[in-house]
């Protein structure tokens, strides 16, 4: 956990303006027109309290140095037979007071059991004067437990993630801009490994990419980076800044799917079976290997794959020697178990014995998937 503490930035190249402070406030606790982009789920690992084994139990640390931990604890109520119930000590004072016990109704998604709850964390918020008095922060999270009946013996965990962000307008090249800022670490304070994004409106603020905090991004063809930020959230400093070169120059040079999307499509798509059995014995008569994708209805690079690289000419042309089976992770749980896949898409390739011979996980470019297939 970082220190509380102003941070300055190391400019990326000379700039000549002096840094424009802009005012930021946390978003209200039921907007809805916050940044597209928003930080990955933490876990807080549980286990059985001393005073009630039918309970689960464990803590995590929000906000500076020193702060102390957030108490949290699941418990289920009469007759219930899933957790749906969950105190978490927004004071951390250890004691339940009103307001810190949630309430759910379980419910089941793809034969797992959801227990979800959201809530907000007061942070402290010091004075910035001996007159001044200390105040604290929104922090709005998301919690929710996940028990799965096919993994009985899982550690579990409690997973959650921030829900809010932090927004500001200027006056920039004469007219209005909005930025939007956004923790990625969830830690309860804004620093480099933060997000920012900014726009001529709110909306386009929210839906514009988004850079690290020490990065630039774009705004009308200019270039502006933060030099600093308030670890609080209360403001930011933007300059200008100078990237060597175009806005247009530097998307062509990130994107890193052109290539794929531009390549030559097949006439002919490749036809997945989704019987593994199936599939080996099939590579047994025929002498050939078996390409498995394993992916999810829920993983986007999965469905990018599916939209430009797997129809590509060169993917479709590797496949000549292979037979090629689709697998939904979710439902093929013992595939998954077996073959230790542990993140989608997962491509493997396999002998007639379904022993793996390559192994490839994330999203695959068609260069990358045709020299896998080749192998």
């Amino acid at each position: 956990m970082l220190a509380l503490a102003v941070l300055l930035f190391a400019p990326q190249s000379p700039t000549t303006a002096a840094p424009l402070r802009v005012a930021l406030a946390p978003a209200a606790d039921d907007a809805r027109d916050g940044p597209r982009w928003s930080p990955k789920g933490a876990s807080v690992p549980l286990a059985a309290p001393v005073d009630d084994d039918a309970a689960l139990a464990g803590t995590f640390l929000l906000g500076a140095t020193g702060s102390p931990p957030i108490a949290v604890r699941l418990s289920k109520g009469d007759a219930v037979p899933h957790f749906d119930q969950l105190w978490i000590d927004l004071d951390r004072d250890g004691a339940q007071d009103d307001g810190e016990l949630l309430t759910c109704t379980p419910k089941e998604t793809r034969g797992k059991w959801w227990s979800s709850f959201s809530t907000t964390i007061p942070l402290p918020v010091p004075g910035r004067a001996e007159t001044e008095q200390p105040t604290s922060r929104p922090y709005p999270v998301a919690l929710w437990f996940v028990a799965d009946p096919h993994e009985p013996d899982a550690p579990p965990a409690l997973r959650w993630s921030r829900r809010g962000w932090h927004s500001g307008r200027a006056e920039l090249d004469g007219a209005d801009a909005f930025l939007v800022v956004s923790e990625m670490q969830m830690d309860g304070v804004f620093d480099q490994r933060d997000a920012w994004g900014i726009g001529r409106s709110a909306a386009d603020a929210a839906s514009n990419s988004s850079a690290g905090i020490e990065r630039h991004c774009w705004l009308d063809g200019k270039a502006w980076r933060p030099t600093g930020v308030d670890p609080h959230g209360r403001w930011i400093d933007l300059a200008p800044f100078d990237p060597g070169m175009t806005e247009a120059e530097e998307k062509a040079a990130a994107d890193v799917t052109r290539v794929d999307r531009e390549a030559p499509r097949a006439k002919t798509p490749l036809v997945f079976g989704h019987d593994l059995a199936a599939a080996l014995a099939t590579a047994k008569q025929t002498g050939k290997r078996v390409v498995v994708d394993f992916e999810t209805t829920w993983c986007g690079p999965c469905k990018m794959m599916d939209q430009i690289v797997w129809p590509a000419q060169a993917v479709v042309d590797a496949c000549a020697d292979v037979v090629p089976v689709k697998l939904d992770g979710d439902a093929q749980r013992e595939l998954v178990k077996r073959y230790e896949v542990t993140a989608y898409p997962t491509v493997l390739v396999l002998d007639q014995d379904g022993e793996v011979l390559q192994r490839a996980v994330g999203y695959q470019s068609v260069a990358r998937l045709s020299a896998l297939l080749r192998k």
